[in-house]
């Protein structure tokens, strides 16, 4: 794993980011500019690195799947859910970004690894890449746009689209034979690319609240109850009791859809203005959480 990456190292990085709160030198909302920095740099940056080296087969179809399933599923539980409540559509574009999308590579990757070893990583790169970060790439930024403007016309929906780099970059590294991106071009867009989890922590320290009476613990319970439970039962009871699928791939597909909320997706809702913060409680309260959640679910598969 890379330096950068290592859990002591990001969670030194969050306690800084926590600390930095009180220093008053700092410019006024910092964590936006940073959140900014990310989806403009670093975010396109992984696109470039990532998507024109997807390869599909039939066999990972149902990794890939799952993935789909669980954001799409996202949306029908956050839609019931804010409808009850009568909470407005930006909470429910937060929700679905941060129910629907989970951390599958910063908090998956290292779990799998400990409890079923690095051959682990093959299966699940094919819920992280073509499912999460796809998905984040395309309908996740769709969904922020689109529940972010005042507007609701095709053009204005389609113009945000187009002004936002990550969108942009996504349909380029579409067409870029990988061939292109080798050697040193790949090795700078993969460095720059794992710059971003250690800003994006920091940027959680920054916005992390000490006083847990401006949590909103109703849509942070509520999300944080299909992130870490109801999404990977769903996947659970599809694969082995209708599809009657067993193996390691399943499990590793259930345990990935069983992590916390991405952090890039919660940076994407605070960038669009929706609903900040629950968009900051998700995947901070989220990784604690996931820690009994995760354990349940390695006892059940």
């Amino acid at each position: 794993m890379n330096l950068l990456q290592q859990p002591y190292i990001l969670l030194l990085v969050f306690i800084v980011g926590i600390v930095s709160q009180f220093f008053r030198s700092l410019p006024k909302d910092i964590h936006k500019k940073i959140n900014k920095f990310i989806l403009f740099l670093p975010l396109p940056a992984l696109v470039l690195s990532k998507i024109p080296f997807l390869e599909i087969t039939h066999e990972v179809v149902f990794p890939i799947a799952s993935a789909w399933i669980i954001f799409f599923g996202s949306a029908i539980f956050t839609y019931i859910f804010c409808r009850i409540y009568n909470y407005d559509k930006k909470t429910m574009a937060c929700m679905i970004l941060c129910c629907g999308l989970g951390n599958t590579s910063f908090v998956g990757y290292p779990f799998l690894k400990y409890f079923y070893g690095e051959e682990s990583i093959k299966y699940a790169i094919f819920v992280d890449q073509p499912g999460s970060f796809l998905i984040l790439s395309t309908f996740g930024i769709l969904v922020a746009t689109y529940f972010s403007a005042a507007d609701f016309s095709a053009k204005s929906i389609v113009i945000r689209l187009l002004k936002f780099p990550p969108f942009v970059v996504f349909i380029i590294a579409l067409f870029i034979p990988k061939d292109f991106i080798q050697g040193t071009t790949f090795d700078i867009l993969d460095f720059i690319g794992k710059v971003m989890i250690p800003l994006a922590i920091f940027s959680l320290g920054l916005q992390f609240k000490l006083s847990l009476k401006v949590v909103p613990w109703k849509k942070l319970l509520a999300g944080t109850f299909y992130k870490l439970l109801l999404a990977p039962f769903i996947i659970y009871v599809l694969f082995y009791f209708i599809l009657h699928k067993s193996g390691e791939l399943y499990t590793i597909s259930i345990l990935e859809c069983a992590m916390p909320s991405m952090i890039t997706s919660s940076l994407l809702a605070a960038e669009y203005d929706l609903d900040s913060e629950l968009a900051n409680a998700m995947p901070t309260f989220g990784i604690l959480f996931a820690i009994p959640t995760l354990l349940f679910w390695r006892w059940i598969l």
